[in-house]
């Protein structure tokens, strides 16, 4: 069974990723840490890790998906800047690998350039990207994001918002499904979910 890769940073949200690495475990399918540096960070909430692999030492055909999981503004600045991730993003693309991005991560993909024809979700304002001068974007760049703003707007027309959205090799999510994105995940290579044990039926 390949790997899957799970992208460490400063700031990085651990529950976000909390369920889809507690399938990953019962499923015992293999996970590696990367991150560009290998020091300690603190998540979100405060716990302290560090990555097993800086990105450059790995061999991508041990891989068969990509995993980043959502910041705020700190995370996201520091990924932004973060060329050798964006590399990674395009690689693991280019090779037509799973790329999970959950939260506020699926901005990444847009940055990284790989979302062309692809519709991705994130839970955040297409507005901060067009005006933040650390993570600017373009509209182009953000052609097929729904963001919150359109989640609204769709349940105003009576609309279903998705859980989430798997578009070809590119699976997102607002943070808020992170147990739906999991599933997902999960169902893509055949893992068992358990949903009852997440609180879902």
């Amino acid at each position: 069974m390949k790997k899957t890769a799970v992208i460490l940073f400063p700031e990085f949200c651990n529950y976000e990723i909390s369920v889809l690495m507690e399938i990953l475990a019962l499923n015992e399918k293999p996970v590696a840490f990367l991150s560009s540096k290998i020091e300690p960070f603190r998540c979100e909430e405060g716990m302290k890790a560090i990555a097993d692999f800086d990105i450059n030492s790995i061999n991508i055909d041990e891989f068969d998906s990509l995993v980043i999981t959502g910041s705020y503004a700190d995370g996201l600045y520091y990924n932004f800047g973060d060329e050798t991730l964006l590399n990674l993003i395009r690689l693991f693309n280019k090779e037509n690998k799973l790329i999970a991005a959950v939260s506020s991560g699926p901005m990444l993909l847009c940055k990284a350039g790989v979302t062309d024809g692809k519709k991705i979700i994130a839970g955040v304002e297409r507005e901060w990207f067009l005006e933040d001068p650390k993570m600017k974007l373009t509209e182009q760049q953000m052609e097929t994001l729904l963001d919150v703003n359109d989640l609204e707007e769709m349940k105003k027309n009576g609309a279903t918002p998705p859980e989430y959205i798997l578009d070809g090799n590119i699976l997102t999510a607002c943070g808020w499904k992170f147990r739906e994105w999991a599933f997902a995940f999960g169902k893509y290579f055949g893992l068992e979910c358990y949903p009852l044990s997440f609180g879902l039926d």
